[in-house]
Order: C-alpha cells, then structure tokens, then sequence
C-alpha cells in the first residue's frame, strides 16, 4: 500500500482539529459550568433535561396558582369571621330585647345598629379576593354577588358555581365559595322549621319548634310543600288544640286543608306538640281563635333575618297581644341567627378544607419540583475536577499533535540534497 504525502498530510490535519475540537469543548464547558451545551452533544440527555424543564415549568404555575388561591381563600375565611362577629353581635341584642331587659329608647338605638350591621353584612358578602374577583359570587366574580334594590330587599346576582384552580397536575381545588349558600338559603327558624303567629292572635302566646323527631316525614313535607296549622279553641281548663296539614299558608285564603285533623289536645302550658315528625312548645296562654302556622323546609337569609329584627323591635308592645306578637317575631330571627351562624361556620370549613388541601399540595410540589431541578442539574453541569483533568490532557495532546504536525509538514527530499 502506497501512502502519499498528501493523505499523510490531511489525516495529521484531521487529527489536529479534533483534538482542537475536543479542547475548544472542555474550555466551553469549564466556562459554563455545563457539559450539555446544546443538544447534539448529548441527545438523550437533552431530551431528558427537556422533559424536567417542562416539568419544572409545570411545577412552577401550578405553585403559582395555588399560593394566589391560598390568598383568596384566605380572605374568603377573613370575611366569613367578621360575619360570625357581626352575628354574635345581632344575637346578643336579640336575647335582651326577647328577654325584655330593653326600653324603647333602646330598641330604637338596636334599630339604627341593626340598620348599620346590615350594610356592612353585605360589603363583607361583596369581599373581593387579591385578583379583583368576589368571592362569594360563585363563578361570575367579574361582578358584585349581592345589589341592594331600592326597596330594601338584598339580592344575589351571582349563580351556584365555583371558579377552579389547579394547583398540581390534574388536580382543581375551588377557590371561591358560593355566597347563594351562605348567605341566601339559610334554613329558617330550627332546624328549618319555621313559625309564625297569626296577625289576629289575641292570647299571650308564641309557639317555637324544639326539633325534628323524623327527618324523613319533615323531608318528604318540605318537597310536597306541606304546611301545618295549629288552633286553639276553648278556654281555661277546656282550652284544646288541634293540627291540620295542607298546602298555601295557613290562614290564608290560598290555605287547603289536605288530612284533616292529624293531632288534637288539651292544651297544657310548656308542653310539647307532636306532628308529622315535628315537636312544637307553645309558651304563654293562647286564646280561642289563636293560630300558629308551621312551614317544615322553609329558608331565608342573612339580610332578611336582619331586617325582620328592624321589624321585630318596631312592633308595637302596648298590649299583651302585641307583646306576644313581637316575642314571636324575635324569637324567630333567634332562630334564623343560629341557622345564619350554622351556614357561616359550614362554610368557613368549606374554605378551611380547600386551604389544607392546598398546603398539602404546595409540599408536595415543592419536593418533586426540587428533585427534579436537582436531576437536571445533575445532567448539566460539569465535574470541574474531571473537566480540567481532562483538558489538561487534551491540551497535551493537541500541543504533541501541533508539534508533530508541524515537523511532518517540514519533511521533504529537498533538504537533504547537497546543492
């Protein structure tokens, strides 16, 4: 095999630059720090650093989102305390007025603390999170959940939805709670049993429901809409009550009477009533004629409870009459209060639940975002110790093959002729 000068010339030349090559990649890498410095050094470790970046991108919005949620929620469970404070505030007036430990004057001035309690219900019902949106407006947040008409009357203009985040991979937490819940179907009077005094009582007595002794009966009642009356007839010794179950308000023209007499008695002061899974105690001496009517199922709100107490310390209370009538009315938003408060503290639970949730998640997302930033590190950077060994050598080598390379090209017949 014959080689020529040439082919000896261009695979010494061949060698050089690789080993410039090499060198030039080492004193790269020494520089950056980095031994993948695009990917055709390494192709499956860059398509493997691809993937942990995406991931870690990943990580990161998701990280993001649930520390915006968290402040969100955060003010949500903010505002809902502020609420029970309000609440307990309301009650406390409620309990003295009803135990007749106030004058007028005062029951005047719990009309204007009620009035101003109102309003600040319902900024706190309009509590709008870090991002702008309200809270409590289920999924419409671009707008206030409650309006107040001009009639008075407190408004929910949002809908039952929830706005949902995802706070790690195919994973939403609700970050808002409907305010529909909250503070508009709040179940009335106890345990969603309502009751009110006919206007035309005369007697001295206010009825109040003790509790549910069959939560079927009560369901079924409250989807059949069923509603019950109870009559008084009689007087003294002989006073006697009877219960009647039908559809419309009892009392009403609208009232039809559907079962008949379903319970009947001699009254006894204190005692209890038993009906259609329901226990009533009417306090107080009712006369002929007297009637009280009995919605299981009913609802009302926050807003509406406040403003029947405004209602309830305005009635008149120059007769016994009246002053039963009036001891009904505020015995009634006692009992709306306890229910407000009940769906107050769901709700701060709701919230609560949502934020552990969150938290959990954020640990989590914050160790697999850490690992994984630590594999791609791993698979980028260089060993400097084993970089500069290996560029040392390299160096060495590509000053031999510069030297060797130089003397090659050197070579030639020519020299050694005597001229």
């Amino acid at each position: 095999m014959r080689i020529s000068t040439n082919e000896f010339l261009l695979g010494s030349l061949n060698d050089l630059l690789a080993q410039q090559q090499n060198v030039n990649q080492l004193n790269r890498e020494i520089a950056t720090g980095e031994t993948m410095l695009d990917a055709s050094s390494d192709p499956g470790g860059a398509a493997q650093v691809i993937g942990l970046a995406n991931q870690v991108g990943t990580l990161s919005y998701d990280a993001a989102n649930g520390q915006a949620a968290t402040q969100t929620l955060q003010s949500g469970v903010s505002a809902l305390t502020q609420v029970t404070n309000l609440l307990v505030q309301l009650r406390q007036s409620v309990t003295a007025a009803a135990n007749g430990t106030t004058t007028q004057s005062d029951r005047e001035s719990d009309i204007d603390s009620a009035q101003t309690l109102l309003q600040q219900l319902v900024q706190l019902a309009n509590t709008q999170g870090a991002n702008g949106g309200y809270l409590f407006a289920g999924s419409k947040s671009n707008a206030p959940a409650f309006s107040t008409l001009p009639s008075g009357q407190v408004v929910f203009n949002g809908d039952a939805g929830t706005n949902q985040v995802e706070v790690a991979p195919s994973l939403n937490v609700a970050s808002s709670i409907s305010g529909q819940g909250v503070f508009m179907n709040v179940p009335a009077g106890s345990d969603g049993v309502a009751v009110s005094a006919s206007g035309g009582n005369t007697g001295t007595a206010y009825a109040l429901a003790q509790g549910v002794t069959s939560v079927s009966q009560v369901a079924a009642a409250s989807l059949a809409g069923t509603q019950y009356d109870i009559s008084f007839s009689g007087a003294g010794s002989s006073l006697a009550y009877q219960v009647t179950s039908g559809h419309g308000t009892p009392g009403s023209a609208g009232y039809t009477a559907t079962a008949g007499i379903i319970a009947s008695g001699g009254y006894v002061a204190g005692s209890d009533i038993g009906f259609g899974g329901i226990e009533m105690e009417v306090t107080g001496t009712p006369a002929a004629g007297d009637s009280f009517a009995v919605q299981p199922g009913a609802t009302t709100s926050v807003f509406q409870t406040v403003q029947n107490l405004v209602s309830a310390l305005g009635m008149p209370q120059n007769t016994v009459a009246q002053g039963a009538q009036a001891q009904q009315a505020l015995q009634n938003v006692l009992a709306d209060i306890d229910g407000a408060q009940t769906s107050v503290l769901s709700a701060q639970a709701t919230l609560g639940t949502s934020l552990a949730e969150i938290q959990s998640v954020q640990t989590q997302t914050s160790a697999q975002s850490a690992n994984a930033s630590t594999v791609m590190s791993n698979l980028q950077s260089a060993n400097l110790p084993q970089v500069l060994a290996n560029y040392s050598e390299s160096l060495t080598a590509l000053q031999a093959a510069q030297l060797a390379f130089s003397k090659v090209q050197n070579l030639t017949l020519f020299q050694y002729l005597q001229p």
